[in-house]
């Protein structure tokens, strides 16, 4: 079965890590395809009706200028380096969007009207705090209803290989145990390590968090010999695995996310995903709900 993904491309195409974690990732890449996705910002000089854009005709030209100034030859880059690097041209697909929901809701609709496998997107270098002052995309999408995973690069490194997919026995766990399964399906070239992270040495319910989560992963014709087990005891998870996928240089942490939205900026910063979203380097984080 084919993987279809869904990269998100903005005007610095030179920088899009999102689309270099794909290529460096995947080396079974003819069963891959990739859709290239464009959301025309809407600028803040452009003193826009945010509601409904199509009845404003002011609104049509900013865009369509937009467009064609910027997402055309960002995405014009885009396929010409994918097919440089040997993707097809019947691999590769382009959407422009145009942005009346706003960036993040617009991946959003996309992602699960197109039955995407995953939303992959770039985090550009700026500081955790620096994001979070500007509302990235990356973290505003956390807190979306999410019905698909979402894969969040932080400055993929080439030499990078397997996945770090941490349990804890949750539905969300599951979720991401059987989405990593699929994903590295006829990708030897990686493995996965599960990785439960024990707040004190008892490791209560450990032997059966795995064996769900093992029964997820080789549902998808994982070979027991791409699989392996640790477990961590730590009173700081989210520190534990950004060491481990650091130390071992994994190239992708899997992480079940829960649905719900802090309420408070101090309960932001206790957010286990936040913190490895904020800390992770070298990687790619792949969320779901």
């Amino acid at each position: 079965m084919d993987k279809h993904l869904l990269v998100a491309v903005s005007d610095e195409f030179h920088t899009s890590q999102s689309l270099r974690f794909v290529h460096n990732f995947f080396t079974n890449r003819e069963e891959l395809k990739l859709t290239l996705f464009y959301v025309v910002p809407r600028r803040p000089d452009w003193r826009l009706d945010p509601i409904n854009l199509e009845a404003n005709p002011e609104a049509i030209i900013h865009i369509e200028e937009d467009k064609q100034v910027h997402g055309v030859p960002a995405m014009e880059k885009a396929k010409e380096w994918l097919h440089s690097m040997g993707f097809s041209k019947d691999q590769v697909f382009v959407k422009f969007s145009h942005g009346k929901l706003g960036t993040v809701k617009e991946i959003v609709k996309e992602s699960e009207e197109g039955l995407y496998d995953a939303a992959v997107l770039g985090r550009r270098g700026l500081s955790w705090f620096e994001e979070m002052v500007s509302d990235s995309v990356s973290h505003r999408i956390l807190w979306e209803e999410l019905t698909f995973p979402i894969w969040i690069c932080r400055n993929p490194q080439k030499d990078r290989r397997n996945v770090l997919l941490c349990v804890d026995g949750s539905e969300e766990s599951m979720r991401v145990a059987d989405h990593a399964g699929f994903m590295l399906k006829n990708e030897p070239g990686h493995d996965i390590t599960l990785l439960h992270v024990c707040s004190d040495d008892r490791c209560v319910n450990a032997e059966e968090i795995f064996g769900r989560a093992l029964a997820e992963v080789k549902a998808n014709d994982i070979a027991d010999d791409r699989i392996s087990i640790k477990v961590l005891t730590s009173s700081n998870p989210a520190r534990t695995i950004l060491h481990e996928a650091d130390s071992n240089k994994y190239a992708a942490v899997a992480i079940g996310r829960t649905s719900h939205k802090p309420s408070t900026l101090k309960h932001i910063f206790a957010t286990t995903s936040l913190k490895i979203l904020r800390g992770i380097e070298g990687a790619s984080l792949w969320l779901c709900k």
